[in-house]
């Protein structure tokens, strides 16, 4: 499978340059080497040297970068990895690269798009759908289940989230009757 996104350089940690990598929960110490990836460069591959978490990042300690300065060139980085490399997230927790591409649809089976992105909020992470209906954004909350046997993500969500998704098909909620 090559490459894949786990994460992104948010931050330069401490003085010895330590970078700090948001979106993942785990497998960086695991890793052995990660690609960084600049915006509108190519990969580069680093060394870990020592990776262990740090309060809501994974703090980083990369071969060759020396100091602060150093990590700081590399914040706004996409931290990639091996694919094979990484195993199983874990229970309840899923690699982005497993879930970029799946089928959305609502617990009634309408079809909301495809995940396309990934925003890292610090809090709780939120995919970037795409299809029929334009763009929408969905939290990864408990009213969301990533079926990754079935290859699909359901969303039974609460009101306000998809309005739109069912309607698409059937008017707006003003033309229909009500019970």
């Amino acid at each position: 499978m090559g490459l894949v996104p786990i994460g992104k350089v948010v931050k330069a940690i401490g003085l010895e340059g330590r970078v700090g990598v948001a979106g993942t929960d785990g497998a960086l110490d695991r890793l052995t080497h990660v690609g960084l990836r600049q915006p509108g460069q190519d990969p580069v591959q680093w060394k870990v040297v020592d990776a262990r978490p740090q309060g809501r990042v994974w703090a980083l300690l990369l071969e060759g970068v020396a100091d602060r300065d150093a990590a700081e060139a590399l914040v706004g980085s996409q931290v990639l990895a091996e694919r094979e490399d990484l195993g199983e997230a874990g229970e309840g927790l899923h690699y982005w690269a497993d879930l970029e591409g799946l089928p959305v649809v609502t617990l009634a089976g309408e079809e909301v798009g495809r995940v396309e992105e990934l925003f890292v909020t610090g809090g709780v992470d939120v995919l970037v759908v795409r299809g029929p209906g334009g763009e929408k954004l969905i939290p990864l909350a408990p009213y969301v289940k990533v079926d990754l046997e079935a290859r699909r993500v359901v969303v039974d969500a609460p009101p306000g989230l998809l309005d739109d998704v069912g309607q698409r098909k059937g008017g707006s909620q003003s033309e229909r009757k009500q019970p």
